[in-house]
């Protein structure tokens, strides 16, 4: 019933969504399946010489594949991975699981007095921010804490300290899109600032930094120039513990510039955050900051908990973002395997949970990072595809997984893409150096429902020929009739 409401919603949305231009646009259809071949043959053959394809398509309707190239070859995914990941999560986290930081402690508290440690656990929350642990803070000290006479200690031992993925290339782990998976995330291990010309020449640059975030300090090494020059811009270098370094130099009345920079030394970064939170909120600490494990079931004092699962993989598929997929995918490992997750063990679990609960023949493939981002993920476009089947069809996840999946022409990573067949495709956008993917379903003329994978390996140059061929196999998709 629930996958009949979903369809039912998804067929008068795609009717009644749809503008004049793109009505005339579908006004034609491409009838039988012979010809919806041979156009796309047509399509692939424009880029197969410069690139490796491999393509799946078939019916949720009727199960017959309509459409295979290459399905059987392994391919680097790219993003579209991350359907694994949240299928997987649904399957076995549950649609309503949630994450919980936490400030734990047995200790007894007289006359605004914590007598012992105070332990802040961290779970792995992708979308744990500054603001919230300022919150749980406040949550302590309306409890009438004003001293802890032991120790305050960090407790990262939900995952490994492996943060980076493998196979995760060098340059990447610069950028905020591949900042360390740790059991503490705040405000995705990313700092953001901004930095402005001062109004005289030979003057420090302004910062202008983000009160949600947390910053340990900015070296300030940029200095204000009289007029551009070459060779003169403001350059990274580096963080150390959530300072931040920047040095060179800008002109006078140069626009501001934003500055990303991945939080590299999370334990050092958690200790300068927590003390001066303490400062903060006038709460002293007669010893000192370490990282220490919390033991079992000790009480809470404050807490944190994530929105749903289903509402984090909405925003990880839609915006196909890598630091919830990477944090999901470790704790699927660290609840299968009741040990601290980990890279390997999220994609044992994953591997594990598709096959035995989704039916999916992962014989060969290579599930690393949950995100995509690793080289050495290796997946077939058939295996995509059968996830993809189980997915439509699970009436206990269906609703979850395809609501997530960007629209064609609407939102996420396809909001630019594919106007003139907007609403009739949800899918997962898959780009690298090299790589292009989209994977997810299509509804045809005839209102019949398709799941489809597209990988392309190998490809050169500007990746728009290569989306463009993809817009244009899901366009003769969603004009293709049986009739």
């Amino acid at each position: 019933m629930k996958r009949l409401v979903l369809l039912l919603t998804w067929i008068i949305a795609s009717m009644a969504c749809v503008s004049i231009a793109q009505a005339r646009a579908l006004s034609y259809t491409i009838n039988g399946t012979s010809n919806l071949v041979n156009a796309i043959n047509q399509a692939v053959s424009s880029v197969r010489p410069a690139a490796d394809v491999g393509i799946i398509i078939k019916s949720m309707k009727n199960g017959d594949t309509l459409y295979t190239h290459n399905a059987h070859n392994l391919f680097v995914p790219a993003s579209i991975l991350k359907v694994l990941t949240a299928e997987a999560a649904l399957l076995y986290l549950g649609p309503n699981f949630q994450f919980s930081t936490r400030f734990v402690s047995s200790a007894p508290i007289t006359n605004g007095k914590l007598l012992g440690d105070l332990y802040l656990v961290h779970s792995g929350d992708p979308s744990l921010t500054y603001s919230d642990l300022a919150s749980m803070m406040a949550t302590l000290k309306s409890q009438g804490i004003n001293e802890i006479t032991g120790n305050v200690y960090i407790d990262l031992s939900a995952y490994d300290q492996v943060n980076t993925g493998p196979g995760w290339l060098w340059n990447d782990k610069h950028f905020c899109y591949a900042a360390p998976i740790n059991a503490s995330i705040i405000n995705h291990n990313c700092l953001s600032f901004q930095v402005a010309p001062a109004r005289s020449s030979g003057q420090a640059a302004q910062i202008y930094t983000n009160s949600k975030s947390y910053f340990a300090g900015i070296r300030n090494g940029v200095v204000t120039r009289s007029r551009p020059s070459r060779g003169c811009y403001v350059r990274l270098n580096g963080s150390s513990g959530g300072i931040v370094s920047i040095s060179g130099c800008m002109a006078k009345g140069q626009y501001a510039a934003g500055v990303s920079t991945v939080i590299n030394d999370i334990y050092q970064y958690d200790r300068s955050l927590v003390n001066d939170l303490l400062k903060r909120f006038d709460v002293r600490v007669t010893g000192h900051i370490y990282a220490g494990t919390a033991a079992k079931n000790l009480p809470i004092l404050a807490a944190h908990a994530s929105k749903p699962l289903t509402a984090l993989i909405t925003e990880m598929l839609k915006m196909s973002d890598n630091i919830i997929a990477g944090s999901v995918f470790k704790k699927i490992g660290e609840i299968f395997t009741h040990r601290p997750g980990s890279w390997e063990n999220g994609g044992t679990a994953v591997h594990d949970i598709l096959s035995k609960q989704a039916g999916v023949n992962t014989w060969r493939s290579n599930i690393i990072d949950g995100s995509g981002l690793s080289r050495y993920n290796q997946v077939t476009p058939d295996q995509m595809l059968q996830l993809l089947d189980f997915a439509f069809h699970h009436q206990g996840t269906n609703y979850a997984f395809i609501s997530a999946l960007p629209i064609a022409g609407i939102d996420g990573t396809l909001k630019r893409r594919m106007h003139n067949i907007a609403w009739r495709v949800r899918a997962k956008t898959g780009t690298m150096a090299g790589v292009v993917s989209l994977a997810g379903y299509a509804m045809s003329a005839d209102k019949e429902p398709f799941a489809f994978v597209i990988m392309i390996n190998g490809s050169h140059g500007s990746i728009w020929k290569y989306r463009e061929m993809e817009d244009k196999v899901l366009t003769y998709l969603t004009h293709y009739s049986r009739a």
